[in-house]
């Protein structure tokens, strides 16, 4: 590969779970000409540089200006990278959740603004911020290009990325006892339910704390994989399972609908995973949702108008709230229990994948390779930055 094919791609992306690193590291795979540069401090970009592993060229500054900039689903990131004067190619994956302007970055600043689609049906539910906007592409889903399905493993529990590392004003503290306090309202009911059933359950996925992956042990003594699994591994887990038990996290969830693999919904963690369970649900299917006096939908909206931070901190406090008490945790215990009983064979996710497209991480990869090359064409007899904050 010439070295003017070649180019220079700062990349970011919002640390709530895994989807957003997920997706980057779905599109910088048709990057293989990009070296890209982290946005962020050290302890932010370490792990997202574990997590994509070492299939692409990271390298810590450009040697010459910057090309372009890819960023997924951080407005402000998005706004502050523009601001330096690079071609920012946006990706907004949850285009259906915007209840305030400050959940989007400044349309006019941006290359490109790539809202991925979600099922035809409810496309007039998009946000209204949305509506009307000739600077949006709608871009297929962004999922990997999954494993020829085999199944034969049984099933396999998936909680995602659990924790928070990117919302201001959300103290640690807060986060670790909401993921304590879901693990004992959902996950480990359901693993101790599954075990005691007699199912086969090949993985437990997400990324548990040692503490957790031992519980899980004790519990499931047999279980093959427990605890965090590489993008590429977790993607086989699925192409081996019979039934997924997930949390509602849309890449996972899209992941599942390119293989066909049935597929149940635990109880969302936060915001995003409490919209995705009815969108990418068939009508009428039933969902593991908490019951309304622990998440009330009314005054989750109220606090989406409030920003992100109001959002985490009521579904946070909510759900250490009712750990708290032991008739809730035996309520939720019992709904999960008839949810996975009562569950049709072929799971509760809607079949859309096939109308919504499969191509956007190559459609995504195609606007940054423009927008750097023309970037570089013009550019090209300019000075080099001596250093860009990144």
């Amino acid at each position: 590969m010439s070295n003017q094919e070649r180019f220079s791609l700062l990349a970011a992306t919002r640390r709530i779970g895994w989807g957003g690193v997920g997706k980057l590291r779905l599109i910088l795979d048709q990057l293989p000409c990009a070296d890209v540069v982290l946005y962020g401090d050290e302890e932010f970009t370490a792990p997202i540089n574990e997590f994509l592993g070492c299939h692409h060229n990271f390298i810590d500054h450009p040697t010459q200006r910057l090309d372009a900039a890819l960023v997924i689903n951080d407005p402000g990131k998005a706004n502050a990278i523009a601001d330096l004067k690079v071609p920012v190619v946006y990706v907004d994956s949850l285009p259906y959740i915007h209840r305030s302007e400050r959940h989007l970055p400044s349309l006019n600043k941006l290359a490109y603004y790539c809202a991925q689609k979600h099922p035809v049906e409810l496309f007039p539910h998009t946000s209204p911020l949305l509506q009307d906007r000739p600077q949006i592409k709608w871009i297929d889903p962004i999922v990997p290009p999954m494993p020829k399905p085999r199944g034969g493993r049984g099933l396999v529990v998936n909680v995602g990325g659990l924790y928070v590392y990117d919302v201001t004003g959300i103290e640690p503290d807060l986060t670790d006892q909401a993921v304590d306090s879901y693990l004992r309202l959902v996950l480990f009911p359901l693993l101790n339910f599954l075990h005691a059933s007699g199912r086969k359950i090949s993985a437990v996925c997400g990324n548990l704390s040692a503490e957790g992956c031992s519980r899980i042990r004790a519990i499931l003594p047999n279980c093959q994989a427990i605890g965090p699994q590489s993008p590429r591994a977790f993607e086989r887990i699925l192409a081996d399972a019979d039934l997924l038990i997930t949390s509602p996290g849309s890449t996972t969830i899209l992941q599942a609908m390119s293989i066909k693999l049935p597929t149940l919904l635990l109880p969302p963690l936060n915001n995003s995973q409490f919209y995705n369970a009815p969108i990418f649900s068939r009508p009428g299917a039933e969902t593991m949702q908490w019951p309304s006096h622990v998440i009330d939908a009314t005054k989750l909206e109220l606090a989406q108008t409030q920003g992100i931070t109001a959002v985490f901190r009521y579904m946070f406090r909510s759900i250490i709230e009712a750990a708290r008490s032991q008739a809730v945790v035996e309520e939720v215990a019992a709904m999960i229990r008839n949810s996975v009983n009562n569950a049709p064979v072929d799971g509760v996710l809607t079949n859309c994948i096939e109308a919504l497209g499969a191509a956007g991480a190559q459609q995504v990869a195609d606007l940054v390779k423009a927008v750097a090359h023309a970037r570089r064409g013009s550019l090209r007899h300019s000075a080099p930055l001596t250093k860009v904050a990144v």
